[in-house]
């Protein structure tokens, strides 16, 4: 068990965060999103007491809990005054070491989520990412989903959640940070006295292998009835946050579609007001994850928008940024990057993050030094050795009939793997 703390006294406050570094990509393929299913159903029904109980114990303290998996981790977060710190303690201890694993408690939850999964259809912008993860990653721990599938969902209950907790839950994978009125001593004790009886395991940090490449643009529509308007992602998988190759190409992604004034958002919305938004950002995780660029155009604009920005994407990647480009990138990543350090909560969050992640202790620390150093030899190199344009996964949610005409007419479904999929599988 690790424990991480953030020591701030100004004010009477503490936010406890406890990290377990397996998330929903460790999930089983025919348990797709066990690990958020079996987190979730912790929090409802532990140490004898039922979910009504436990949130009435958290609410007198003048918190709750909320459990939140992503796709490299499971945590837990809570936040008291400081004199209600043990009490709050006491109770994360029995959600965390005692579960109770309510079968009707599981019963409900699996429908939420067969309500979550019908409403992730109604929005397009959660849509067009899912397919695209899914196309980018195929069979890959990333191309998993975190709430789980319409297959997958009858299979997980409360014993499945049971046997999960068993394995994955140990002292081994713990992480336990404190941020706030509290010294590091007094953590360590505190978080022992809570947590010291898991059982050791070997639940540790599973490491991912590279996401596939492929060879050819390919192009997967969605289709979805009546759309008006076109979610569009495209990428490829990018280098490993926190290596030399991420830094360089965060300076290169950040020029290119990383501010309101970057080279997409210019030539897209301010130049031709194709989309209101247009960005690229870099999946930061424990694996090799991607850079993702999107626009959302109108579906008439569609072909005229998409070949603009294949082709701004081309001229990005084949030309490089310029001087100008990389002062400025280097300077905004460096600057707002303080936002992430401003308060004790944020760098609690943060250490914790690149603890899952597998990043050394220094990496916050050294962050504006290393963005700083990245030179314009650096973007190019890694540009070339990560980007090939005539590679990408393109992406689009948007009425098929509609739109298959439109891009034929447009040229762009020459040489292009073309897949289209019904928005509801």
């Amino acid at each position: 068990m690790r424990v991480v703390v953030e020591e701030n006294h100004d004010l009477p406050l503490v936010r406890v965060q406890l990290a377990l570094p397996s998330g929903a990509a460790d999930d089983p393929v025919a348990d797709d999103g066990l690990t958020n299913f079996a987190t979730e159903l912790m929090a409802r029904g532990a140490g004898g007491k039922t979910r009504a109980e436990l949130d009435r114990a958290f609410d007198a303290l003048g918190t709750g809990l909320d459990p939140v998996t992503d796709l490299d981790g499971t945590y837990f977060e809570v936040t008291v005054l400081r004199d209600k710190l043990e009490a709050a303690l006491t109770l994360l201890s029995d959600v965390v070491l005692r579960p109770d694993f309510v079968s009707s408690e599981a019963d409900k939850l699996r429908r939420e989520i067969a309500a979550q999964l019908d409403e992730l259809r109604d929005d397009d912008g959660q849509l067009v990412r899912r397919f695209f993860t899914r196309q980018l990653y195929g069979a890959h721990p990333y191309g998993r989903t975190i709430i789980g599938t319409e297959k997958t969902l009858p299979r997980l209950d409360g014993a499945r959640a049971k046997a999960w907790h068993a394995r994955q839950v140990t002292n081994s994978g713990l992480l336990v940070g404190f941020a706030g009125d509290v010294a590091a001593n007094e953590a360590q004790a505190l978080a022992e006295r809570a947590f010291g009886a898991l059982p050791t395991g070997d639940a540790g940090m599973h490491r991912y292998p590279d996401p596939p490449t492929r060879r050819g643009l390919r192009l997967t529509i969605v289709d979805k009835p009546e759309r008006t308007q076109s979610q569009i992602l495209w990428g490829q998988p990018a280098p490993q946050w926190g290596t030399p190759d991420f830094f360089a190409l965060q300076v290169a992604t950040c020029a290119y579609g990383g501010t309101f004034t970057a080279r997409l958002m210019n030539e897209v919305r301010s130049k031709r007001g194709f989309s209101y938004g247009a960005s690229a950002r870099l999946g930061q995780g424990r694996g090799r994850k991607a850079l993702v660029a999107h626009i959302f155009p109108s579906l008439e604009q569609t072909p005229e928008a998409l070949a603009l920005v294949l082709e701004l994407h081309r001229e990005w990647v084949e030309g490089g940024i310029t001087e100008d480009e990389l002062a400025f990138a280097r300077g905004y990543l460096a600057r707002s990057f303080a936002f992430t350090m401003a308060t004790p909560e944020d760098r609690l969050e943060l250490a914790i993050g690149c603890a899952v992640a597998g990043l050394p202790v220094d990496h916050a620390t050294r962050f504006t030094e290393r963005i700083s150093a990245v030179t314009l030899d650096d973007t190019r190199r890694a540009m070339k050795a990560w980007l090939t344009p005539r590679d990408l996964e393109v992406c689009i949610v948007s009425t098929a009939d509609a739109l298959i005409p439109r891009l034929r007419n447009a040229g762009l479904l020459d040489g292009v793997d073309l897949v289209v999929v019904p928005y509801t599988d």
